[in-house]
């Protein structure tokens, strides 16, 4: 791969975050956050992914952001107001982005007349506006500035009496700025190199603007003892010449690397004096960048105001730190810059001790640290159990080696992890976008509320909820929320309400979706699976287990097929996907009062903290997290049902048995009374107790997929790797549980 791959695939993957991030500011947009920021960073977005694609000279995409970079433009500067249909549009038009980037990363063409009705209807919005003139120009009163008095025509009398000397006292007279002559001073941060950025590319689209000479400072480079091989030590300062170039032309060539420069734009003054105006002294508060004589306090608007009055020149303005945008007004006449002090400069150390330090590695990478973990930690797992208690007497040394290898081993497997872990965020995301379409097609009145999106689950994961959360939003709108009417009826509220939240139960992160809506119809969903002949005609399921037929493959209540639903693959894609990776679902539901759906997910796919234990002449695992307590046989109270199935009386409550050693068809020769209960809790809180032959401890394992390997086992969430060398298999407590509904179920 060559570097411009390199730097394209990192360009691809800032899209994928830009694009991310967009949904997320429409999303609080739409809730009724319309700030300046909000607006900002949307319109930065677009900036980002216009700026990158002009370099690799994507140019449908650049064509498209272009015009829509335009329209966020206006709306941010007040010219066009972010109503319903503008925020609407603009939704659209971020998908289009996306299909542009998409269209740039595999190398096709979307053709010219993609977006083209989306880039009509930003023309119109832009061309039916007036663009406001400066302030300055208009002769106006400026109602940005907060001074109180009126702007009036000041003649400075050339005998007037001086004032008494004061310390802090203008003694210069301003010179009068030249039109179209810029000196501008660019020092990027170690943050630019590292987004792939390349100074020369803004450089030559500066020169676009007109012409352009460029000067290296290369004064604050140390001796080669100090020299650090990522530092920032190089300097520009340039010169435009350009007779049409305006502050915020030169300020837009940067703002693709905005935050991660200091930058400073100043008008150059003629050599010949003039007497200031009014207006030059307004552009020296309302431009903050240029640069001071000394130190002094910045001149207030009360100060200017006096100043003016008194017919007094003003004391010099004390500059703001130098932003990438430094003049967000429009252009105005701005004092000459004093050459800065030397001691005053932000230094390399300064610049790259600011922002937070990443870099970007290849996923696949991480998962080899991940497996090479693993590995350690069944080589760890391995010494620990040759120690017997001979050679523990006999090497205490060797003893506590052994203990620190295993604190390491821990302290590193879940720094590992925290590599991997990424917010549940970035899928809740994109579901606020999902309802507002759902609500639309269905004529309901829907709310989302999200809980717990800092909740941190294993990205790989992650990747792997998008399509089991939108099926299950897609089934709470559809068939869950009911009509306005409906609920009006019921005495509920008009809108409806689904609930997405997520949250870490031990070992587990457990994500729920939930609605206030009618609850799921029983009888109709038992008529339906018989009909089916997913249900026996002479079974009769509970109501949980009702509940979870709608799981079922190729099940639906849907009266007719529609885009939203009706196929019956929606929630059978749910728990399928859901199991790949190890979960489960467990659905309740209330009759009038809504549904609630949970998934249980481990934290990771990686390792897991499992206790051993022997079924005949197997070993196998259980998860930590799923295990309530162990109890030995002959102290349990075991029991029967009318039916002839066993069960566990544990204080009052009846809990189902699974002896592991029939349902795997293993032969024991030990005791009932000498064997012991391992007590789980499967989903909904609900209990199972599995009899097992004997309980060797507690370990972690490292866990390895069936399905990729051989194939799925009901009841068997996947395998693992002793210490010494055998095969465990890592037991389902969910699918242990969960009895047939066919006829011939045993």
């Amino acid at each position: 791969m060559s570097d411009l791959d390199d730097f394209k695939a990192t360009y691809f993957d800032e899209c994928s975050e830009l694009l991310l991030d967009l949904e997320e500011q429409f999303a609080a947009i739409e809730a009724g956050d319309r700030s300046a920021d909000r607006l900002n960073a949307v319109f930065r977005a677009i900036h980002s992914i216009k700026g990158g694609a002009g370099a690799f000279g994507f140019t449908e995409l650049v064509a498209f952001a272009h015009a829509y970079e335009t329209l966020l433009d206006y709306v941010r500067d007040g010219r066009i107001e972010l109503s319903e249909p503008v925020t609407v549009l603009c939704i659209r038009a971020n998908d289009l982005v996306a299909d542009f980037v998409n269209a740039a990363k595999a190398g096709t063409s979307l053709g010219a007349t993609y977006g083209a009705d989306e880039r009509k209807q930003f023309d119109a919005l832009t061309s039916g506006e007036v663009v406001p003139k400066d302030d300055n120009e208009s002769g106006e009163p400026m109602d940005d500035f907060d001074i109180d008095f009126t702007p009036v025509m000041v003649e400075l009398p050339s005998a007037a009496p001086q004032p008494e000397p004061v310390e802090d006292a203008f003694v210069h007279v301003p010179l009068a700025v030249e039109k179209g002559h810029w000196e501008i001073r660019f020092a990027p941060h170690r943050e630019l190199y590292a987004r792939a950025n390349d100074p020369l590319l803004l450089f030559r689209e500066l020169a676009n603007l007109g012409e352009l000479t460029v000067v290296a400072k290369l004064n604050e480079i140390p001796p080669l003892s100090d020299f650090e091989p990522f530092g920032v030590y190089c300097i520009w300062e340039l010169t435009l010449v350009s007779p049409d170039a305006t502050v915020n032309d030169i300020a837009e060539v940067f703002e693709f690397v905005e935050g991660n420069c200091d930058l400073s734009i100043v008008q150059l003054a003629r050599s010949t004096p003039a007497e200031p105006s009014l207006a030059d002294l307004a552009a020296v508060v309302a431009v903050p960048s240029a640069a001071a004589v000394d130190d002094e306090p910045a001149l207030s608007f009360a100060d200017l105001a006096d100043a003016v009055k008194k017919e007094a020149p003003p004391r010099a303005v004390a500059p703001a730190p130098a932003v990438a945008k430094p003049i967000e007004t429009a252009p105005a006449p701005v004092l000459a810059a004093v050459d800065e002090p030397e001691d005053r400069r932000t230094g390399p150390e300064d610049r790259r001790g600011a922002g937070v330090q990443s870099i970007r590695v290849d996923l696949d990478k991480v998962d080899r640290v991940v497996n090479m973990v693993g590995e350690l930690v069944i080589t760890q797992s391995m010494l620990t159990q040759q120690m017997d208690d001979t050679l523990r007497a006999r090497y205490q040394e060797l003893v506590r080696g052994l203990e620190v290898l295993a604190q390491t081993t821990r302290g590193l497997q879940d720094a590992v992890m925290a590599i991997r872990a990424q917010p549940v965020k970035s899928v809740f995301s994109r579901m606020p976008r999902l309802v507002r379409e759902l609500a639309a097609k269905t004529s309901k009145k829907i709310r989302l509320e999200t809980i717990g999106e800092a909740t941190e689950i294993d990205k790989t994961v992650i990747e792997q909820l998008s399509d089991p959360l939108t099926h299950m939003i897609r089934n709470s709108a559809d068939h869950g929320i009911e009509s306005p009417e409906k609920r009006i009826a019921a005495g509920k509220p008009e809108i409806g309400t689904i609930r997405l939240s997520a949250e870490q139960a031990g070992g587990n992160i457990l994500i729920a979706v939930e609605d206030d809506g009618g609850g799921i119809n029983r009888e109709r969903v038992l008529e339906v699976a018989r009909g089916k002949g997913i249900v026996a005609q002479d079974v009769t399921p509970t109501d949980e287990q009702i509940d979870q037929l709608i799981f079922a493959p190729g099940f639906s209540t849907a009266a007719e097929v529609s885009d939203i639903s009706g196929r019956g693959v929606g929630m059978d894609v749910v728990l399928s996907n859901i199991k790949k990776i190890g979960g489960s679902v467990h659905v309740k539901s209330r009759t009038g009062q809504g549904t609630r759906m949970t998934l249980r997910l481990p934290l990771t796919l990686a390792v897991l903290d499992v206790m051993l234990v022997k079924v005949g002449p197997s070993p196998y695992v259980v998860p930590l997290s799923s295990i309530v307590e162990t109890i030995q046989c002959s102290r349990a109270d075991f029991g029967r049902t009318p039916s002839g199935s066993q069960v566990l009386r544990v204080r009052g409550e009846y809990v189902q048995v699974v002896d592991l050693a029939d349902r795997f068809q293993l032969a024991t020769d030990v005791e009932l009374a000498n064997r012991f209960v391992v007590l789980c809790e499967a989903e909904g809180g609900t209990k199972v107790a599995l009899v097992v032959d004997d309980i060797i401890g507690q370990q972690q394992v490292v866990i390895k997929s069936l399905e990729e390997n051989f194939e799925s086992i009901e009841g068997i969430a996947g395998g693992t790797i002793l210490g010494d060398g055998n095969v465990a298999l890592i037991v389902d407590v969910q699918g242990l549980r969960a009895p047939s509904l066919h006829k011939n179920a045993a």
